[in-house]
């Protein structure tokens, strides 16, 4: 992907507006025991949307054949399709890690009697969460893109099948 196609896609400036927004409105610092909550909550938000993603990308890269893939590379769609699915994969992953880092080092300096932090990293974890929901439904309208794609084949693939009758 480009760095264009990234950054100035409606997923990556929704993430960062709906960050700015919030960092705009936080306090200086952010109630410790509120930010493991909310990273408490997004852990299996996103171990669940990882994994079952993963599931699909499997799904989608096993379904294929190979006329079928040759069809879709015509135009670059099948790697525009699985480079999405990837690209939401990294970015999810880096998403669940930094959400696992960040509970065990608010309940780590929960445990020191420090009960704030720096509203910055709280800010960082709100963008990699959303900006991760929201390539994941941008993949998802790839995978719907992808079952268009499928139907439009199999009828090209009938009609073709029809006239050499």
């Amino acid at each position: 992907m480009k760095l264009k196609n990234i950054f100035l896609c409606w997923d990556f400036i929704t993430a960062t507006a709906i960050t700015l927004i919030l960092w705009l409105l936080l306090p200086s610092s952010v109630a410790g025991t509120f930010a493991k909550d909310i990273y408490g909550i997004a852990i299996p938000v996103l171990s669940i949307v990882f994994s079952v993603y993963f599931a699909a990308l499997a799904i989608i890269i096993s379904s294929g054949d190979n006329d079928f893939i040759s069809f879709l590379e015509e135009d670059g769609s099948y790697t525009e399709i699985i480079n999405s699915f990837k690209y939401s994969l990294i970015i999810t992953l880096i998403s669940l890690v930094f959400s696992i880092l960040l509970f065990g080092f608010t309940s780590y300096k929960l445990i020191l009697s420090i009960l704030s932090q720096n509203k910055n990293l709280f800010a960082v974890f709100v963008f990699l969460f959303s900006y991760s929901l929201f390539t994941v439904f941008n993949s998802s309208m790839d995978a719907i893109t992808y079952v268009k794609y499928r139907i439009k084949f199999t009828e090209i693939k009938r009609q073709r099948q029809r006239d050499s009758y």
